[in-house]
């Protein structure tokens, strides 16, 4: 249950608030739709594995994070903003995160431990 809750505070700081930044960002590694794989170096269940966010060439982010209640495989959608701060540092919702990218189809926020894959 934690390391969905972390998922959902990630996932929550992108569906919270907007940006005024439309800078393009046209050759940055986090561009495109993400995969949930793990949290706290835990793998997620099958259901939290239908958790994506998609990063797009605006400055923009849609996500769609699940969680399993009761047995039912629920979602919870939203969107935001980003903007790469340089050295792996991304600010999201004005909270700057650490990015590493282990390859071009996998990064992990270090905060938390949450490892995305590239769809």
């Amino acid at each position: 249950m934690n390391k969905f809750i972390y998922a959902l505070i990630f996932i929550t700081i992108f569906s919270s608030c907007s940006s005024d930044s439309n800078e393009e960002n046209t050759n940055d590694p986090i561009l495109g739709t993400w995969n949930l794989l793990s949290v706290g170096g835990s793998e997620v269940t099958d259901c939290e594995k239908q958790s994506t966010i998609t990063f797009n060439i605006n400055g923009s982010t849609s996500s769609e994070t699940f969680q399993d209640l009761a047995g039912n495989c629920v979602s919870i959608t939203g969107t935001n903003t980003w903007e790469n701060k340089g050295d792996n540092l991304y600010n999201f919702n004005n909270i700057e995160s650490n990015i590493e990218f282990s390859n071009e189809n996998t990064f992990r926020i270090v905060s938390g431990n949450i490892v995305y894959t590239k769809q």
